[in-house]
Formats: structure tokens, sequence, C-alpha cells
């Protein structure tokens, strides 16, 4: 195990007794109390709203486009258009959950592409908000806290898994911001995201221009 994997291993609850490698959601209520349950369930309590943690990623490679993940049938929400994105387990940190679920969603190469990857991440992920929003899938309707990220890759670096990712696009950044606005992804469109567009052009921007001066 390098120390990578020692930095974002996931430590399971002593309290449950089935199988080492159980996975859970970390739940909280409006007043951030922390609560655990096992991945499939949800609690319901009167006079309590209880949310999801959740994670997702706008990565963007060197031309300023968008990487948007087309579901597999195996997913819940097959066929819809994605970010890279996925729960918080049990006793992660919502960094820790984005560099799992990128280098598990997009990164099946070798163990050494797999460790590149992580390490890209670990140095790379920009954290820009964390918002509460509302899914609807053919379930149930789920409250979740997504924390949002922004990384910038390269596109020759990407090999997505077949169990969760059917297939995978680069799209302009501005055409994604606004199939995200005409509820065309996943995501439900809330005008807060609005400041976090901003904020991922002025990141690319940003670092468009450090590339420069490094040359």
């Amino acid at each position: 195990m390098n120390e990578f994997q020692k930095s974002l291993q996931v430590k399971q609850s002593k309290s449950i007794k089935s199988n080492s490698n159980t996975k859970f959601y970390k739940i909280y209520e409006k007043n951030r109390e922390g609560k655990k349950i096992y991945k499939g369930r949800t609690i319901k309590e009167a006079n309590s709203e209880h949310y999801l943690g959740g994670v997702s990623c706008f990565i963007i490679n060197e031309e300023g486009k968008v990487l948007l993940e087309k579901r597999a049938n195996t997913n819940i929400t097959a066929g819809a258009y994605d970010l890279c994105s996925g729960h918080i387990d049990n006793n992660e940190t919502p960094t820790q959950a984005m560099v799992r679920e990128y280098v598990e969603e997009l990164h099946k190469g070798t163990q050494e592409e797999q460790d590149r990857a992580r390490n890209e991440a670990i140095q790379g992920l920009i954290k820009l908000d964390e918002l509460d929003l509302n899914f609807k899938d053919k379930e149930k309707e789920r409250n979740f806290f997504i924390q949002f990220y922004v990384l910038k890759t390269k596109i020759d670096k990407i090999s997505a898994q077949k169990e969760e990712v059917d297939s995978i696009e680069w799209i302009a950044m501005e055409d994604v911001f606004e199939m995200i606005r005409k509820g065309k992804t996943k995501f439900p469109y809330d005008k807060r995201y609005e400041k976090m567009f901003n904020k991922i052009k002025e990141i690319f921007m940003q670092k468009k221009q450090e590339n420069v001066q490094e040359k």
C-alpha cells in the first residue's frame, strides 16, 4: 500500500459486524450532525430532513472542454449525463471521496496509472461550493449536500470504467453550463450554479496563463 492509499484509506465502523467491505452513506441533518447508514437505505424521522453526502467535479481539459459521463444501464440514472460524481462513504472527507471517485470511474488502467491519477487529483482538485440539492430519480426524491470541485487534466489520461460509465464526451464549457441550465444533465438547475460557473471560468483562465508562463 503506497502513501496515497494510506492517506485515503476508509476506516470501517467497528459497530458493524458484517464483512469489512461494507459501504455506508454519510448522512446529515440540517444541524450538520453526522449519522451513518448502510448504502441504499434512508432514515426517516418525524420533523427531520436528512441529507446524503455527495461530491461532483468539473473536469476540464487543456482545450477548455468539460468531461461529461453518460451513465451505464447498471446505474439508477442510466443514460443520464453526469459529471464525475459519487457518494461520500463512511468516515471519508469530501476530498477523499472525490479522489476515490475520480480514480474509480475514469482510471481503470494499471496500478501505476491509478496511482498517478490519484496523485493528480490530490494535488489538483480545487474546491468550489457545497450546495444542498434535491434530486428526483425513478425511485424517490433524495436530498444531498454536494461538494463541487474543478480539476484540470489531459484528454489522453482518461480511461472510463464500463460498469458505471457507458461513454464519456468532452463538451465545450459554456455548452455544459447551458445543458445544466436546461436540465439536460442529472443535476437539477439551481441559480446558485451561476456563481460557480464564473469561478470555473476564472480558474481555467488562471491555469491557462500559468501554463503559458511555464513555457
